[in-house]
């Protein structure tokens, strides 16, 4: 099954919220407020790792993102959010994938694209950022932190 996801709102940009969304047929967001995010990325200054951040951040939103879906079975395709890293984000995902579903999620079943601005994903995601509509789930720093610890 297919699965687009995009991303409203940069991790790095600490000022403001983040939302990722899905679109599959059915929907899905969560989002993460400014003040969470500068949390984190505290927490990775202090363990100097600060380029890590951004990446290992925005892994594991996907990852809470679809925690409750059935894993095995989908066909993820991302929006290239952060180019020429894809494969940082995606190592840091299948990490993560593997460690929390206990099961062996291939890599091939990943992958990025440009998902447009009329695509469900987007307007799901902007909408939320926009408070139009509201996100599935608020993440919070211990839902991210506690996937790396």
């Amino acid at each position: 099954m297919k699965l687009f996801i995009d991303q409203s709102g940069k991790v790095e940009d600490t000022r403001h919220d983040t939302v990722v969304a899905f679109s599959n047929g059915k929907t899905g967001s969560v989002i993460i407020h400014a003040s969470e995010k500068r949390k984190i990325q505290s927490y990775f200054r202090h363990a100097q790792k600060p380029h890590m951040f951004i990446y290992k951040t925005f892994a594991a939103l996907i990852f809470l993102l679809l925690k409750e879906e059935k894993m095995k079975s989908l066909d993820i395709h991302i929006d290239r959010e952060y180019w020429g890293k894809e494969s940082v984000v995606k190592d840091h995902l299948l990490r993560i994938i593997r460690k929390q579903k206990k099961f062996d999620f291939e890599s091939s079943n990943i992958s990025f694209c440009l998902v447009g601005k009329k695509h469900a994903c987007h307007i799901i995601a902007v909408s939320v950022l926009r408070k139009k509509i509201k996100a599935g789930k608020r993440i919070m720093e211990k839902d991210v932190l506690q996937l790396f610890l």
